[in-house]
């Protein structure tokens, strides 16, 4: 087999995978209603290989390729008899949310940690000041 049969056989899955069946799902129809799914597909793909020959003269070929697609519902269009509506998905899984919220996370941190120096330093100020009372 080929580089050229490898990305062939590669590309050929993909297309079977993805097509626009995948993208715009097969209408449901519920409660009166047909919703039809809508996805976001990503998709990558990567081949390579190799022919040579041994110091014997005995020629040989080695080869490989991989590919990987995601697939996220990202809207849902519904019909009913007097309207049709695109209803989007948010797409924020708990870890986008996570990663959003990291910033203002810091800031209260920084800003705790800020406070809590302050009464520290109150603390210590106090502390000196009663044992200056209690020298005198």
């Amino acid at each position: 087999m080929s580089v050229e049969n490898i990305i062939k056989e590669i590309t050929g899955e993909l297309e079977r995978m993805v097509n626009t069946k995948t993208v715009i799902g097969e209408p449901v129809v519920a409660a009166g209603k047909t919703i039809i799914p809508v996805t976001k597909v990503t998709f990558g793909f990567g081949s390579g290989g190799g022919e040579g020959k041994s110091e014997k003269g005995e020629s040989g070929f080695g080869g490989g390729g991989g590919a990987g697609a995601k697939i996220e519902p990202i809207a849902f269009i519904v019909i009913s008899e007097n309207e049709a509506r695109l209803l989007t998905i948010s797409g924020k899984t708990d870890l986008g949310k996570i990663i959003e919220s990291v910033p203002d996370v810091i800031d209260k941190i920084i800003s705790a940690k800020s406070r809590m120096g302050k009464k520290e330093e109150k603390s210590e100020v106090c502390e000196e000041s009663e044992h200056e009372e209690i020298d005198e």
